[in-house]
């Protein structure tokens, strides 16, 4: 009898040591404190996870691409890429529409680490490259107890993948290559890319030529010039020239120099924040956006909009409702809650499945 209580405590004792995190109870750091890093084994310095943060945040800022560090004790009953891709799944992790998320998962009890790859980036980082990834930068640290440095490393060359930096990699076999030219979403758009950049490089050059092609007076027959943008600013009208200022439409003016005959032909952009004026219909007008109070999932928000002319004295102010937030728009998605403050949760982004997986 005494055997078996001593048996049954030292078990207890051996699984409090090693508990699994059920995925639902893992904290989203967006939601927690507007960071990107998760430790819940405790297993980071403080200092890794400030340089952690600085990383990724830098790399959401300037190219867009969100990332999750997450480090548990032991898996909900799962395996690592299940965890992985239902993780991200959950948290919707990269921007919706770009699906450019990345998440580093660590399990210090099962001695896994996956990277799960969204849909966006399997382009740059086919599954055999974020092995080979794996295999130079992470798991011989790992293997020598060096925690910190590994996921650093890792972290870096992942994000650095992104930027174009140089990475040695280790030679790969065969199995890199059926990997990384495995049919996917990206892997087809980046195939099909090629004769749309064709066509689009067609067509632009067809519209240059269109537009700066020679042209022979209609009353004398002799051969046009076109002025120069200072040359034919005499020949606009102040709204047609206010156009032009503000970048929202090009005029060409062609002059006859024999008869002196001319024309003038707009073309408006289409990348521009201008529209019509409704007040002196010139494409001119803009519009202005200050949020007076945020929607929740609990209630409309509010939001005041000023439109104005660049040319006349328009100027219309007006309140503009927010709608109110849908669950899966303030949230990370599968029905994962936080009852945390701060910060804001990842884009929305999904991932197939792609990515790598290690032990050590």
């Amino acid at each position: 009898m005494r055997q078996g209580l001593c048996a049954a405590f030292f078990l207890l004792v051996f699984a409090s040591g090693v508990v699994a995190e059920p995925l639902a109870s893992i904290p989203n750091p967006r939601i927690k404190n507007g960071t990107w890093v998760t430790d819940m084994a405790g297993a980071l310095r403080p200092e890794t996870i400030a340089q952690l943060n600085q990383m990724i945040g830098e790399v959401e800022r300037t190219r867009g691409i969100e990332m999750a560090v997450v480090v548990v004790r032991s898996l909900d009953g799962l395996t690592v890429e299940d965890a992985a891709e239902k993780l991200f799944r959950m948290w919707a992790i990269g921007k919706k529409g770009q699906d450019n998320g990345l998440l580093f998962l660590w399990s210090t009890g099962d001695r896994k680490v996956r990277v799960e790859v969204g849909y966006g980036l399997e382009g740059t980082l086919p599954d055999g490259k974020v092995g080979a990834i794996l295999d130079a930068y992470v798991i011989p640290k790992f293997k020598a107890n060096q925690f910190d440095e590994g996921v650093l490393s890792g972290v870096e060359t992942l994000l650095g993948a992104q930027r174009g930096d140089p990475i040695v990699l280790p030679a790969v076999g065969k199995s890199y290559a059926i990997e990384r030219w495995r049919p996917s979403g990206w892997s087809l758009w980046f195939w099909l890319s090629g004769p749309i950049a064709l066509f689009l490089t067609v067509r632009s050059m067809f519209r240059r030529w269109r537009r700066y092609r020679s042209r022979k007076c209609p009353q004398c027959r002799t051969r046009m010039v076109r002025l120069s943008e200072t040359e034919d600013d005499a020949s606009l009208d102040q709204g047609q020239a206010a156009e032009e200022r503000v970048g929202s439409v090009d005029y060409d003016v062609w002059k006859c120099p024999s008869c002196a005959y001319q024309f003038t032909l707009r073309y408006a952009k289409w990348a521009t924040k201008y529209d019509m004026c409704p007040q002196c219909s010139n494409r001119t007008k803009w519009s202005t956006e200050t949020v007076v109070e945020r929607a929740t999932r609990h209630g409309d928000g509010l939001a005041r909009v000023t439109d104005q002319c660049a040319f006349c004295n328009y100027k219309v102010e007006y309140e503009k409702v927010l709608p109110q937030l849908t669950s899966s728009s303030s949230s990370s998605g599968g029905g994962y809650s936080s009852s945390s403050g701060g910060g804001s949760s990842f884009g929305g982004g999904r991932s197939g499945g792609g990515g790598a997986s290690r032990g050590y």
